[in-house]
């Protein structure tokens, strides 16, 4: 995985959705597989320009629900999700990807914590 500087400046909404797709899955195994749903902080007009794109593509396998007033991203990955990321690789490119891209979408998105 390429080093990362800096932090996204112009807004890609394929790339926060797979921000949020590989957070999601590091949380879950950080938390040893003990998680119900990843959470993320982002401004209502960021996640409307998010579900905007047409390519939903990333998002396949988690259920979305977002709560306006406390701007919160609520994040539920289904079994398939889950599924893809028992293998190691998988596993371990979305830990590394939580890892190196962690900040680089503050501008936008950030995650908030665990269910």
């Amino acid at each position: 995985m390429e080093q990362v500087e800096g932090k996204l400046e112009v807004f890609s909404a394929i790339l926060l959705q797979q921000y949020i797709r590989l957070q999601t899955a590091a949380a879950y195994y950080r938390a040893q597989k003990n998680m119900v749903a990843a959470k993320f902080k982002l401004s209502p007009d960021v996640y409307a320009k998010m579900c905007a794109e047409p390519l939903q593509t990333s998002l396949l396998g988690l259920q979305l629900v977002y709560e306006e007033n406390a701007q919160i991203l609520t994040v539920t990955p289904d079994e398939e999700f889950l599924q893809e990321f028992e293998n190691n690789i998988m596993r371990d490119v979305a830990l590394q990807y939580a890892d190196t891209y962690n900040e680089r979408y503050a501008a936008f998105i950030s995650f908030a914590g665990i269910v």
